[in-house]
């Protein structure tokens, strides 16, 4: 038997209502009408033949178009599709620990995705109340900040740290047995978030600022502490986060530069902490991962059972 597969963020339902995409299809399908000029890596098919088991699912809305109403409105638009597929029997919607054991019980069998619930920004939420009514529909999972900064902590496109307002929301989600994930907030208020929050700590998607020196990605230190938290890293493997000089209409780079940010992880968090998080529909397309890598059957040749999806089930287990 393969070795389960989890893939810890894609942007699927984003993906769906923002570019148009019906993720129903069969990968080659979608991507014969797909009108955009980035190849289409993921579908709900593409997951299914591929056996990713689990995928850590976003629940975002592009902080930059619109308001806070308009945000919280696609957030829960997001939700409401995830549950329209879920009822489709298309994906199966993981709210707790039960549901994850039954899923895994279950997936040899049917082969239906599972869906873990993660918020990625709280930009959408009025108040670190506003989160209860998403964690009691399944939301498991959060980062504070996407990119820029909103009132509850600085992202890594905009530095600021964490305000009194992200100090209530972790309390919230401390008290709710929710997740905090480290990936697109500053430095500084990532530090001071891993001081004030209890509870389990994860990056989904992010490299090594080491080999990428951008706030984007995640430096040594960062890493350690993820490591003394019992974390685990989502590592992506998109070009322009494996290599700095890469560009968009460059040559696709060689799968030794994903291996190379794996090996750097490997040796600051241990084998154990390393995992995938490919956010294969953040933005980018076929033309910007490594050769090789088509779709999520490809992923496989990257690495052992750990790295694969065994890591990141072990963390869940902890707190799930």
């Amino acid at each position: 038997m393969e070795p389960v597969m989890v893939d810890a963020h894609l942007d699927l339902a984003y993906n769906a209502r923002a570019l148009g995409r019906d993720l129903t299809l069969p990968l080659e399908a979608l991507r014969a009408q797909d009108p955009h000029p980035d190849t289409p890596l993921v579908s709900l098919p593409s997951l299914r033949e591929a056996g990713v088991a689990v995928v850590f699912a976003t629940l975002f809305a592009d902080p930059r178009a619109g308001g806070r109403e308009d945000w919280e409105e696609e957030v829960w638009a997001q939700l409401h599709l995830y549950e329209a597929w879920e009822a489709q029997g298309l994906v199966r919607l993981l709210r707790e620990g039960k549901d994850l054991e039954g899923h895994l019980a279950r997936f040899p069998q049917d082969g239906v995705p599972g869906l873990i619930l993660l918020l990625e920004g709280a930009h959408a939420l009025a108040s670190p109340e506003a989160l209860l009514p998403l964690r009691e529909r399944g939301l498991r999972l959060l980062s504070l900040t996407w990119a820029t900064a909103n009132p509850y902590a600085g992202g890594n496109a905009e530095e600021a740290p964490l305000t009194e307002a992200g100090r209530a929301l972790l309390e919230a989600m401390a008290a709710w047995e929710m997740a905090l994930d480290l990936s697109h907030l500053a430095e500084a208020a990532a530090w001071e978030a891993l001081r004030a929050f209890p509870g389990p700590v994860c990056a989904t998607h992010a490299n090594l600022r080491a080999l990428v020196p951008t706030p984007r990605h995640l430096p040594d230190g960062l890493l350690l502490a993820l490591r003394e938290r019992g974390g685990v890293v989502g590592l992506v493997p998109y070009n322009a986060f494996l290599h700095p000089g890469w560009r968009r209409g460059m040559p696709r780079l060689p799968l030794a530069a994903f291996l190379q940010h794996k090996a750097r992880a490997e040796a600051l968090l241990g084998a154990e902490g390393v995992g995938l998080g490919t956010d294969w529909d953040g933005g980018f397309g076929l033309e910007a991962v490594p050769l090789g890598l088509d779709r999520h059957r490809d992923l496989r040749g990257l690495g052992g059972g750990g790295f694969l999806g065994e890591n990141w089930l072990r963390w869940l287990r902890g707190w799930f």
